[in-house]
């Protein structure tokens, strides 16, 4: 392989690695501003509790509006927020009782803090056991 052709793979390379940035810069969520409506269900059926909230918020992100929710029991993790329970709902690790967090419907890939909030959608917490 002589010179020329080592240089043009290098430069291939480097345009793949910088359009794959570009890329997954463009694909990270972003919220939007204004206000949207919005439901959020808390669900325990260890508890046989079931909560629907008509919601509002001019927040960008879940995880900034759980913030505000009365009744939500949570900490703060280098990976935003975690829930730990709601009113006198709490998790119990040792029973393998945990906190799921739904987005229309299908279990969340991303924490809360990475989901945006839009106008229209659906978002549960829901209490549910094992791993």
């Amino acid at each position: 392989m002589n010179k020329k052709t080592k240089v043009i793979i290098v430069a291939v390379f480097a345009v793949l690695v910088v359009a794959a940035g570009i890329i997954a810069f463009l694909m990270k969520a972003k919220g939007s501003a204004g206000t949207k409506k919005f439901t959020l269900t808390i669900t325990s059926e260890r508890d046989g509790f079931n909560e629907t909230i008509n919601a509002k918020s001019s927040e960008e992100f879940l995880g900034q509006y759980l913030r505000t929710v009365d009744g939500l029991v949570y900490s703060e993790s280098e990976y935003g927020i975690y829930v730990q329970g709601y009113r006198d709902m709490l998790e119990d690790i040792d029973n393998q009782y945990w906190w799921r967090l739904d987005v229309n419907g299908q279990a969340s890939m991303t924490g809360a803090d990475e989901v945006p909030l839009t106008d229209g959608d659906s978002y549960a917490l829901v209490l549910v056991q094992g791993w």
